[in-house]
């Protein structure tokens, strides 16, 4: 399902309104807020963070550097074959490993990315959202 934001101006980097599940939603917050209906305002789509950080790299990284500090020369070229196959491979594991723990302390990403698609006013907002409707309830299917 897709869920959307508004702000005052699409380059906003902390948006005003949302998560909404529509558009109209978003303009019944802004107008919660005393917009008015000729009042413009940004809408945009929210993308939800997901944790994909390259672990695998970071570690492979520190493991050389700590056998460098701690044996020296003789560790040099340590892993030098670790590469990308063998890096996602250790990613593979890695990662729902710290997505389990961010679930278990209660620290899951709850900020998104917000794509805008639309700078208008609270009335065209509303157009937006009927011809949306209006598409979807004939089988069509829409971008926003």
């Amino acid at each position: 399902m897709r869920r959307y934001a508004w702000s005052r101006n699409s380059d906003d980097e902390i948006w005003r309104g949302g998560p909404c599940d529509s558009i109209r939603e978003c303009v019944e917050e802004a107008q919660d807020e005393d917009y008015e209906l000729t009042d413009t305002i940004a809408l945009g789509l929210i993308e939800r963070y997901e944790v994909n950080y390259d672990f695998a790299q970071d570690i492979v990284e520190r493991l050389c550097e700590d056998a460098w500090d701690e044996i020296g020369e003789a560790s040099d070229g340590w892993l030098d074959s670790a590469k990308r196959p063998e890096l996602d491979k250790l990613n593979a594991k890695i990662l729902p490993i710290v997505r389990e723990w961010l679930k278990e302390i209660h620290e899951e990403p709850s900020f998104y990315k917000v794509l805008p698609f639309e700078e208008c006013t609270l009335k065209e907002a509303m157009e937006i959202h009927n011809e949306k409707v209006a598409n979807m309830s004939r089988g069509g299917k829409t971008n926003v």
